[in-house]
């Protein structure tokens, strides 16, 4: 970022990478700088913001208004393990740092070739620096000294030295002056250090295990330390802890704290630290005995594995889009995790949000457009719990009367949480391997179907890469009441649909199943009615129409298919005439009207849903996304994906 805070530059990776530079103040794409070969390591502004350098395989300077390369160069076989670089604070100096590397390159006018403007190029000149002690040390990270009022500091703050501070990997803080001798070390005293941070007064180092450590830039004394897990004890996540029917060990099992990767001065008294966790926290250090944690980022630590609707406050079924119908009660939804937690989430609207003037007001939102995406609250566990197994979870299921939010795991296990009562009840190795989808059907209202009038069963059905499906009674505490095993490879769907009284199943061995459920005298009966067979591979996923009437599927046939429940036949299939992938997962909108289907080339497509007809298309994520849901406000759509993100 440059320092006025205005553009940022960032550097592709990959063949034949760019350097890439936008303005932050019109959200807009300013330019793009080509020339790098192999990726682009490391990258850095100018204290004036005209410059810019990279590395990657060569040292590039940049002047990137104008699209022009001024120079670059081979710094040696040393160049390609270089992992940060910085101007020197009188842009005299660039400096690069890596794996035992540590080096000044003098930057100068070049009389030789003339640019457009009709001045001299400029030239770079490597220099050795003077290590003393660490030398043979890699450095991670390099930044220089910070005037007042954010700006580079001038010769008449720091004399004639122009400070340069570097970090060792295994955490010394270093301060080289320009005369590319270490003037002074100081070892943190922690097994890795990350990144560096200057502001007018401090130094921030980023460390292992969730530790930021702050010094005065002057003399290097030390200011004070940010502790991760101190910021829990400030305002911010909602943790639902739930009572287990397990016995409890008495055991200690401290978990480790996610690393301070990179820290960043906003201004001389907020910080913005990022973990390894990827939460994103802003510290006041205004007064470094009582720092606070006045803002913050969250999002899971791995992959995003499944996300669903949950109940508003009025606890309304999200399948009928109440919000939508002017229901005051909010948007919520729930996301799942291999880190092994489960977050929830709220849409509020972006003008309720604002940073409270004391400090004390911690937002864990991810703005999205006029609305920002609010983490509400994160489920989590003892993991000293008998038996408990910390794997990851894998897919999610919300009843409809808000009351039961079930996982389940990478192991086979079943969460089920009471987000009424917070009771949580864990069901041991129910499948043989991964739980890949669960379903509810819950309702007390008697049904009609086929003319006659049945009550509606509450049950919870599960499938898993044990090819085996299972069905829980809820009002009987999810008593296990019966199993199918009639598919011969991974089970990807489950629905429970007709009030309980269908069960429509897909798998890997490309059928659609439809089955009865008969329940008479405390003695379930599963029948099977219907089975489909796709053209060719896997079926992934399947979504219901609320009026539970139909099925659509989608899946290796790239096909996307159209089932009457009653009747099991095929009514509708499309396939889109651009080759986008094997069509991965699908939602339908609570009107029935629209179908959201993500690809394995990463983009998602929004089709009419009677036409087949392509609406239109979206981009973003980077990798394939795992899951996709219509919100109940019928205006957003919230998508998932591996490399821990979500977009809506």
């Amino acid at each position: 970022m440059s320092r006025d805070g205005r553009f940022i530059a960032a550097g592709e990776s990959g063949n034949q990478p760019a350097v890439l530079v936008w303005d932050c103040s019109t959200m807009s794409f300013v330019s793009e700088l080509k020339g790098h070969l192999y990726g682009v390591e490391c990258i850095a502004f100018s204290p004036n913001g005209e410059h810019v350098v990279s590395v990657g395989g060569y040292i590039y300077l940049w002047d990137w208004r104008s699209g022009i390369l001024v120079t670059k160069l081979k710094a040696s076989s040393s160049c390609s393990a270089v992992t940060s670089v910085s101007f020197s604070s009188d842009a005299k100096f660039i400096v690069t740092a890596g794996r035992k590397h540590l080096k000044f390159w003098t930057v100068g006018s070049s009389p030789g070739t003339r640019l457009s403007n009709g001045t001299g190029s400029l030239a770079m000149h490597g220099k050795p620096v003077n290590l003393g002690p660490q030398k043979g040390s890699s450095f991670i990270s390099v930044t220089y000294a910070i005037g007042m009022n954010n700006s580079p500091a001038t010769a008449e703050q720091v004399g004639d030295l122009f400070p340069i501070y570097v970090l060792t990997d295994e955490g010394t803080l270093c301060l080289v002056d320009s005369g590319l001798s270490v003037r002074k070390t100081v070892d943190l005293k922690v097994e890795q250090g990350y990144a560096l941070s200057a502001s007018d007064k401090l130094i921030a180092c980023a460390c292992c295990n969730g530790i930021v450590k702050l010094f005065t830039s002057e003399t290097l004394n030390h200011a004070g330390t940010l502790l991760y897990s101190n910021a829990k004890s400030f305002q911010g996540d909602t943790n639902f802890h739930f009572q287990t029917t397990e016995v409890e060990k008495d055991s200690q099992l401290v978990p480790a704290l996610p690393d301070a990767i990179a820290c960043q001065f906003s201004t001389s008294e907020k910080l913005v630290v990022v973990y390894g966790d990827h939460t994103l926290y802003i510290w006041n250090i205004h007064d470094m005995k009582e720092a606070t944690r006045c803002y913050a980022l969250v999002s899971h630590s791995a992959c995003i594995w499944d996300v669903k609707n949950l109940c508003c406050e009025n606890m309304h079924d999200p399948s009928l889009a109440c919000v939508a119908r002017g229901c005051s009660g909010g948007v919520s939804f729930a996301t799942c995790s291999a880190d092994g937690t489960i977050r929830l989430w709220d849409l509020t609207l972006q003008s309720n949000l604002v940073e409270d003037d004391a400090d004390h007001q911690s937002l864990n939102a991810k703005q999205v457009g006029g609305t920002r995406l609010v983490s509400s609250g994160i489920l989590e566990r003892n993991t000293a719990e008998a038996g408990v197994d910390t794997q990851g979870f894998r897919s999610l299921a919300a009843s409809s009367d808000g009351k039961y939010l079930v996982a389940g795991d990478c192991k086979g296990n079943l969460h089920i949480y009471n987000l009424l009562t917070s009771d949580y009840a864990y069901f041991q190795g129910i499948h043989e391997a991964e739980i890949l989808s669960l379903s509810f059907s819950l309702s007390s209202k008697k049904r009609v179907i086929s003319g006659d009038v049945v009550d509606s069963n509450c049950f919870l059905a599960s499938g898993g890469r044990d090819r085996i499906i299972h069905l829980y009674d809820v009002k009987r505490n999810f008593d296990l009441i019966g199993s199918i095993d009639d598919h011969s490879a991974a089970v990807t769907s489950v629905k429970l649909t007709f009030h309980g009284h269908k069960i429509l199943s897909c798998s890997a061995d490309r059928s659609l199943v439809f089955r009865d459920v008969c329940v008479a005298e405390g003695c379930c009966k599963i029948s099977r009615r219907h089975h489909q067979m796709a053209s060719h591979g896997t079926v992934y996923d399947m979504a219901l129409d609320p009026a539970m009437e139909f099925v659509v599927t989608v899946g290796q046939d790239k096909k996307i298919n159209t089932f009457d429940i009653a009747s099991g036949k095929l009514t509708r299939s499309f396939k889109h005439d651009k080759d986008f992938g094997d069509p991965i997962k699908v939602s339908m909108d609570p009107s029935c009207s629209y179908l959201a289907c993500s690809y394995s080339n990463k983009s998602l497509c929004m089709y009419d849903a009677i036409s087949g007809e392509l609406v239109t298309r979206a981009m973003g994520h980077g990798e394939v996304i795992t899951g996709v849901i219509f919100l109940p406000d019928c205006k957003h759509v919230v998508s998932v994906s591996p490399y821990y993100a979500i977009s809506s």
